[in-house]
């Protein structure tokens, strides 16, 4: 998942050494997220699934939002909202953070 891979650099998430095996072999780098305690391939960062992993995602992207960037959740308050809908906010955000560094 390339949008978890986004996330996991605008996090400032370290690469890892790891060995790992996939359905397409083994992985020689991982993440290093602070929610667990071994590496995680980009398949496994769970920013998709889990509220505790997007929520400081979320956050990041309020702070950055100083730069004139609006983090936008469709028409909709945040409360309340899909995690689905709040993680392509959060991709669409960082993809247009990105285009302004």
């Amino acid at each position: 998942m390339k949008e978890n891979k986004l996330i996991a650099e605008f996090m400032g998430l370290p690469l890892v050494p790891c060995n790992i095996g996939t359905e397409d072999g083994a992985v020689t780098e991982g993440y290093q997220h602070p929610k667990v305690n071994s590496p995680c391939t980009i398949d496994g960062l769970q920013y998709k699934y889990s509220w505790d992993w997007l929520m400081p995602v979320v956050a990041k992207c309020h702070e950055e939002n100083s730069k004139a960037i609006r983090l936008e959740i469709g028409h909709r308050n945040m409360y309340g909202a899909n995690i689905s809908i709040v993680y392509e906010a959060v991709v669409e955000f960082i993809n247009q953070y990105n285009k302004t560094k």
